[in-house]
Formats: C-alpha cells, sequence, structure tokens
C-alpha cells in the first residue's frame, strides 16, 4: 500500500481537537457579595479536580471523522499484487530513449548512455528488457534478456534530427508491457524533457495498473543556442544569368549572451562568403549574403553558423536552381492585326514569378511540334481545325493547361468536335450592354485557388472594369464557376479535363470588348490565370525533418523503367540506401537533415 499524498497525514495533528474539547470542563461561578473579609481568617486548604471523557462513543466518531478526512487527502492506493511479489520476481523493463536532436547538446547524450548503461547493468537473469528509441517516433527493438545484446544497441544509437514527442514511445512501451508475462514491470524514461514534447492532440497515454515508471533528467540549468530556422531567396536577371540573394534568419535560445556569431554561405561544398552577425541573448537576427549568379541545374546551399554546444542546427540545407518558366502558345485568328493581343503579350511578358516565354501562332493548324513543352495555350478569340482540336485535347488530357477567351469567333458553332466535348461550358451569343454604362463583374470566388491571390486587401479592384460586350455562357454539369457579370451571366469557367484543366473566359482580353486591359488588376490576373492553368507551383528549396515525400511516377521515356518494374533508389544524407519498388509505396520519410539523392536504377544519372 502507498500514499499518494504522505504529507496530509500531518493533519493527524488534528485529534487532539476531540481530546480537547471532552475534557474541557466550564467552570461555573457565582458572585457572592460580602461586606469585608477583615474578621476572615485565610486558612490555607488544597483542592483536586479529576477531568475523565464521560461520552466515549461520541468522542470516537469525532476521532474517526478527522481520520477519515486526513486518510483521503493522502489519497491511499493499494500497490498490484504482483508487486508485492517476492524481491527477485521477474521484471519487464522498457527503456526508453530520448534520440532527439536536442540531446546532441553539451553532454546531454553521454549522460543519457550512462543512465542507460547502469539500467543494464542492474538487470539480473531472469529480467527481460527493451531499449526504445524515440524522437517524433519510437523504434523498439527486440525484448532480450542478454545485456551485451542491449549494450550493442546503445552503443548505435545517437541523436537524430527530429524533435521530442512523448506520447508514441509511452505507447510503444504500453504494448510490450500489456503483453509481458514477468510479474513486475517497469518503465524507464531517459530525456532532456523538452517543454513542447507532450504538445499535440492524443498526448494523454495511460500505463497498466501496478506499472512502475522512473524518469531520468539528463537536461541542464542554463542553456545558450544560436540556430538559423530559415532563408529568404531573392532572385533577379541580368547580364543574361540569374542571380539569387540568399538572407537567413538567425534565433538565440537562452539565458547567456550570444555576442557576434559568424555564419558562412556554401554552394554545392564550396565557401562563398563569410560574414558576422551579432545577437542578443534570446533575440533573433537576420543575415544577408551578397548576390550569387545560379549555375546550371540544381545546387547545394548551405547557411552555416560557427559550432555551438548544439550542432545540429547550426547548418541549414536548400537547393539553389534556375527559375522555371511558363511556356505559353498564344493562338490568333488568320488575319489577325497586329494589335490584336497586344496588351495580351506585353502583360505575359512582364512576368517574374514564374517568367512567361510567349510565343504568338496564327491559323487554324497547330502542328504536334507547336505543343512540344507548352505549359499553357491560349485561344485568343481563334478556333482551331479538326485535327489540331484532337491533338490539343490529347495535349490538355497529358496535363496541359488551355485558356479560351470567346470573342467574335468564339461562338459553339466554331468549335470543333473534339475540343467542344472538353470546353468548360457553352458559348452562347453576344451580351451587348454598349447602350448602358456596361457591365461589371460583380462575383468572384476568392476561395478558389485562381483567384485566392485577389483574397487580401488591396490585391486588385475587379469592379472598375467595364464590359460592354461579352458571351453568355452554360456551364457544363462538373464545371466550377469562378466569376460572374453583375447580371448572372457566367464569366470565368473551369473544368478538369484528364490530368490538365480548361478555362474559359467569357470575353476578350484585349481593349475591344472592356477596358480589363487597362486597369492595374490586368496584369495580375492574366499571369495568375496562366500559372493555374499550367498547375504552376514555385519549387520548394527545403523540406523539414520528419515530412513524408511523395516520389513521382516515371513519365515519358521513364516510364518504360517503371513498366520493366525498376526501382528507385533513394539515398539518404548518411549514406543509407533504400530501394523502393515501381509498383510499391512512393512515400519516403525524411528523417534526416541534409540533401537526399533520388535515383532511377537502369536510368541515365541521378
Amino acid at each position: 500500500m502507498g500514499l499518494l499524498a504522505p504529507l496530509f497525514l500531518l493533519g493527524l495533528a488534528a485529534l487532539a481537537a476531540p481530546v480537547v474539547v471532552h475534557l474541557m470542563q466550564r467552570d461555573r461561578r457565582e458572585a457572592v457579595e460580602f461586606p469585608s473579609l477583615m474578621f476572615l481568617q485565610r486558612i490555607p486548604f488544597r483542592t483536586s479536580r479529576r477531568q475523565r471523557i464521560r461520552h466515549w462513543p461520541l468522542f470516537l466518531l469525532r476521532c474517526l471523522a478527522l481520520l477519515l478526512l486526513v486518510a483521503a487527502f493522502a489519497r491511499p492506493f493499494v500497490r498490484d499484487r504482483l508487486a508485492f511479489a517476492a524481491g527477485d520476481a521477474a521484471r519487464e523493463v522498457v527503456v526508453l530513449l530520448d534520440r532527439s536532436y536536442s540531446m546532441g547538446y553539451g553532454e546531454r547524450w553521454a549522460r543519457a548512455s550512462a543512465a542507460v548503461g547502469e539500467t543494464i547493468d542492474a538487470l539480473r537473469p531472469a529480467d527481460r528488457a527493451t531499449l526504445v528509441l524515440f524522437d517524433t517516433d519510437a523504434a523498439a527493438g527486440a525484448p532480450t534478456s542478454d545485456p551485451a545484446a542491449l549494450r550493442a544497441a546503445l552503443d548505435e544509437a545517437r541523436p537524430g534530427a527530429g524533435g521530442t514527442r512523448y506520447a508514441p514511445a509511452l505507447r510503444v512501451a504500453r504494448r510490450i508491457l500489456e503483453t509481458s508475462d514477468r510479474a513486475r514491470r517497469e518503465v524507464v524514461l531517459v530525456s532532456d524533457f523538452q517543454r513542447l514534447a507532450w504538445s499535440g492532440a492524443g498526448s494523454e497515454v495511460r500505463m497498466a495498473p501496478g506499472t512502475e515508471v522512473r524518469t531520468m533528467d539528463v537536461g541542464e540549468g542554463e542553456t545558450s543556442n544560436a540556430a538559423v530556422t530559415g532563408v529568404e531567396l531573392g532572385r533577379e536577371r541580368e547580364g543574361g544569368r540569374e542571380w539569387a540573394t540568399v538572407a537567413a534568419r538567425v534565433v538565440h535560445r537562452g539565458d547567456s549572451a550570444a555576442g557576434v556569431l559568424g555564419a558562412t554561405l556554401e554552394l554545392n561544398g564550396r565557401e562563398i562568403e563569410r560574414t558576422t552577425i551579432p545577437i542578443a541573448a534570446g533575440g533573433v537576427g537576420r543575415v544577408t549574403f551578397a548576390r550569387v549568379p545560379l549555375p546550371e541545374g540544381e545546387s547545394r546551399a548551405v547557411v552555416r553558423l560557427d559550432a555551438d554546444r548544439l550542432r545540429a542546427d547550426d547548418a541549414f540545407h536548400f537547393t539553389l536552381a534556375p527559375g522555371r518558366s511558363l511556356s505559353l502558345l498564344l493562338v490568333e485568328p488568320t488575319g489577325a492585326a497586329a494589335s490584336h493581343a497586344l496588351y495580351l503579350t506585353r502583360a505575359l511578358s512582364i512576368g517574374r514569378r514564374p517568367p512567361i516565354d510567349a510565343e504568338v501562332a496564327r491559323g487554324a493548324a497547330l502542328p504536334a511540334s507547336a505543343l512540344a513543352g507548352r505549359s499553357v495555350v491560349v485561344l485568343h478569340d481563334a478556333a482551331p481545325g479538326e485535327d489540331a482540336a484532337r491533338r490539343l485535347r490529347a495535349w490538355v488530357e497529358r496535363g496541359g493547361g488551355l485558356i479560351v477567351a470567346a470573342g467574335e469567333r468564339g461562338s459553339a458553332r466554331a468549335w470543333p468536335a473534339a475540343l467542344a466535348e472538353i470546353m468548360p461550358g457553352e458559348v452562347g451569343e453576344v451580351v451587348d450592354r454598349v447602350d448602358g454604362r456596361g457591365g461589371r463583374l460583380a462575383v468572384l470566388d476568392r476561395s478558389h485557388p485562381a483567384l485566392a491571390p485577389f483574397d487580401a486587401p488591396r490585391s486588385g479592384d475587379f469592379a472598375a472594369a467595364r464590359f460592354l460586350r461579352y458571351r453568355r455562357l452554360t456551364p457544363a454539369a462538373d464545371a466550377a464557376v469562378l466569376a460572374r457579370f453583375d447580371d448572372g451571366t457566367p464569366a470565368l469557367l473551369e473544368r478538369r479535363v484528364g490530368e490538365g484543366r480548361v478555362m474559359l473566359w467569357g470575353g476578350t482580353l484585349d481593349a475591344y470588348w472592356s477596358d480589363l486591359a487597362l486597369q492595374p488588376v490586368y496584369l495580375p490576373f492574366v499571369h495568375q490565370l496562366a500559372r493555374h492553368a499550367a498547375a504552376y507551383a514555385d519549387a520548394r528549396a527545403w523540406r523539414t525533418v520528419g515530412e513524408g515525400l511523395e516520389l513521382p511516377r516515371a513519365a515519358d521515356g521513364a516510364a518504360a523503367h517503371d513498366a520493366a518494374g525498376a526501382p528507385t533508389v533513394v539515398v539518404a544524407p548518411s549514406g543509407a540506401r533504400t530501394r523502393i519498388a515501381a509498383d510499391g509505396a512512393r512515400r519516403v520519410v525524411l528523417d534526416e537533415a541534409g540533401f537526399y539523392e533520388i535515383e532511377r536504377a537502369g536510368g541515365a544519372g541521378a
């Protein structure tokens, strides 16, 4: 039997209260008035008063009430009968060793290894133990009674790059103990006990009754650590080359002063620049390196601080590569004037994120070579021929983006059947609002990814544009209406077709039917249409340890390797190689800090 709050037993001193109450007698005195004491003689005498308890049942009830009250606050509990077994009873011991990156600070890992070693040395022949290494996840070794096997597993363990979460490790321990046949069950938790380790849903874990949990804190009182927590990349073109400017964010945690830190920018293993950054205790700093020209292909970049007591967060790894551009084909009708798409081509040429390489083509014929390598095709008041429409449809189904601006030649009768079947809606007659003040864009679905950039304040005013003419659109059943004019007519439709998407605009993208091309919102609007149609997303320069990476399927020429069953090889920063079958799961968990390589077995290059 044990007590959760034994200090409350001091309340037993209150048992003196009933004794005092029952032994206390009140003297009832009556004052007798006497005129004078001069004629009385003082005679010395002794008196004795005997006090005793007269109401024993009441006295015992009062003492019992106080005793039960004190016992309730002391919270007694009865241990499992197995816990009272003989001292030589076999034990099931689960050792939870924290291997998160904070355990690499100072001498924490050495102290943790020593603590686990003492636990292993204390095992008796009948005991069985399991070593569980954990960070954000937990990995358990095989239960064994061999101390040498446990020592070998401990010697191979190292601090990783993940954060700290106790719940997964405790769940593993509970699962091991629930299946144990040993009389005694123990959990030994060795950690530096980070404050955020219990955050997140599902953190509460309860052990089975009778389980003894012991903790060993290997943390330190005062700490000081500087870390690179992120980088910002700026890009610009000059002299026919693309340049990048790297700015790093540095955070200091701790009470002691950080002073001036040294910071280095490395590119492909070569030091590019070294500088310093002053930072106060518990402060945040920013260091900006001089711009560097970007080599061809992807480059490995590292921002590295001078080593401190926790080296795991002194380096920030990311990749640098020349910016991707969108290849756009603008198709105009035969015989169109040179100024027909002047506003549109000028607006597209100003695009920077990403750059847009626009090429203009005229006529109804679209040879296969015209679609090769294209990200987006814009039909600006133009209708392709039958053969071109079939090629265009197949191109969209493979992932291409098609933008159709219906104008004078944009009626439904002008579309070939192959193109009409993938349109987001039917194009009807022209709505003429020249006599009035023109129509307005009244409704925009800013929650849709195509228009999400215009949801922020001062991101663009569509209400200022006047539309004198536009086509009446009837949406298809599976099309999304992204914008409407003030009379309720759909203005912008979208439809997914295979791997690609088709967007239909109810007017023109020039200054003939509306003055949208003269509004400030025009340029970001056509840029966003092109990005969304092409499903463009900025390449991620880095990922966080613990993320899952979905490996893409092979495409085009590499498809033959997948068909032949050739695996993909993932090489971790430590050099560990993981082979992933072509028909297997394509997800890889990134649990190390550094650069991963993805190689296709049998392919040309990595």
